[in-house]
């Protein structure tokens, strides 16, 4: 790698799911497409609370929204090539030190998860991940028959790290979210850096991708990013996502970071998709705005506080979280507690098997909805 570079969803009603196919389990991911009509009425996903799929409560920043505005002109319609594409890569480039070849965009991160598991896996060659984690890798695996070699979470709640490089030997791809989703706990640099090594050493020819989404939320001194490992070694790479504390989950941007040969493979593997002018402009304007990020940092910390603080105050065991969601042993099946929320017009999340009959995962709202939230979980868990 160069270290430095030159100078299934529709409109649904109240009650209402959608299934959605998990490997061989059928979730619940209920989802509300807005209208026109609907936006300008200023109702938005059907009158439903949304804390179900982790998107940024607050949205984008004030200097995001504003350069979105200034770029709505006619320039629109001469965007091929689309503006600002490659002023977004040059700004990542910059910023990690990094050359353009070592950034990888795309469509949000999921092409990135779909595509290395066609890169690099095979049906002699599995893809090793966690269970419960984010589960696009382990969809694709099974929709085009990979095998998928699970480790479950450990006591606490964090990811296996001995379990999954012991599994890890002849595999494809090792898929590591950190911080993890759903249950929202976090590896350390060094945690990270020997399950590199090990992984590595016993099987050089693995790939490992460490999906990074959440890590502008976690507290100080407890994660690095992994990129000094993408740097030293042609088998790992990174992912990032503009969806979570950048709010930018609608304008569908993500990215890779890695080596030269690695992106170029994945990217020869799988579509990216194009990234719009728009959604690039509004990446690079957030990317850039470190204020508004630590600010979205702390609020979310403050909300995830009260909101633990809630359950916990009732007696229920919430492993702590350094996402912009909470996993909390609820012991009841959470389709019975999504159904009773939403019957109160609050969405939270889908099953998580294997710990979909005891956990629910929550995402945070604004401070206002998560008060709102608190009197119907205090309800639903106690009535």
């Amino acid at each position: 790698m160069k270290l430095s570079r030159r100078g299934f969803i529709g409109a649904l009603g109240l009650g209402t799911a959608a299934g959605v196919l998990s490997g061989s389990t059928l979730i619940s991911r209920p989802s509300y497409a807005q209208t026109r009509e609907a936006a300008m009425s200023k109702v938005y996903d059907g009158g439903i609370m949304q804390l179900n799929q982790n998107e940024s409560a607050r949205g984008p920043g004030p200097r995001v929204l504003e350069a979105i505005r200034e770029h709505a002109t006619k320039r629109v319609g001469r965007g091929y090539s689309p503006d600002h594409v490659n002023e977004l890569r040059d700004a990542l480039a910059d910023y990690y030190a990094v050359g353009n070849d070592n950034v990888l965009l795309a469509t949000g991160s999921t092409p990135l998860l779909e595509g290395a598991v066609y890169a690099f896996c095979s049906s002699d060659r599995p893809l090793v991940t966690a269970v419960p984690t984010y589960s696009t890798s382990a969809q694709t695996a099974r929709r085009i028959g990979i095998p998928v070699k699970e480790i479950q979470v450990d006591a606490g709640m964090g990811i296996d790290l001995a379990g999954m490089a012991a599994a890890s030997k002849g595999a494809g791809l090792v898929y590591l979210c950190n911080p993890n989703n759903p249950t929202g706990t976090v590896h350390s640099p060094a945690a990270v850096e020997r399950f590199v090594r090990q992984v590595l050493a016993q099987s050089p020819d693995t790939h490992i991708l460490i999906d990074e989404a959440y890590i502008n939320y976690v507290a100080d001194g407890l994660m690095e990013t992994a990129l000094p490992l993408a740097k030293e070694f042609p088998n790992v790479f990174i992912s990032r996502s503009f969806s979570k504390a950048h709010g930018l989950a609608g304008m569908r941007v993500g990215y890779a970071l890695g080596q030269e040969q690695t992106l170029d493979t994945i990217n020869g593997a799988w579509g990216m998709g194009d990234v719009n002018m728009l959604a690039a402009v509004a990446a690079v304007t957030a990317f850039e705005d470190h204020e508004h990020i630590a600010w979205e940092r702390e609020e979310n910390a403050r909300v995830r506080a009260f909101t633990t603080s809630v359950f916990t105050e009732l007696g229920y065991e919430v492993p702590p979280s350094q996402t912009n969601h909470l996993f909390v042993n609820i012991r009841m099946p959470a389709a019975k507690f999504r159904e009773a929320c939403m019957a109160e017009k609050i969405s939270v999340g889908r099953d998580f098997p294997p710990m979909h009959n005891s956990h629910c995962r929550i995402s945070l709202g604004s401070m206002e909805e998560m008060e709102l939230a608190a009197g119907v979980f205090r309800r639903v868990l106690t009535g």
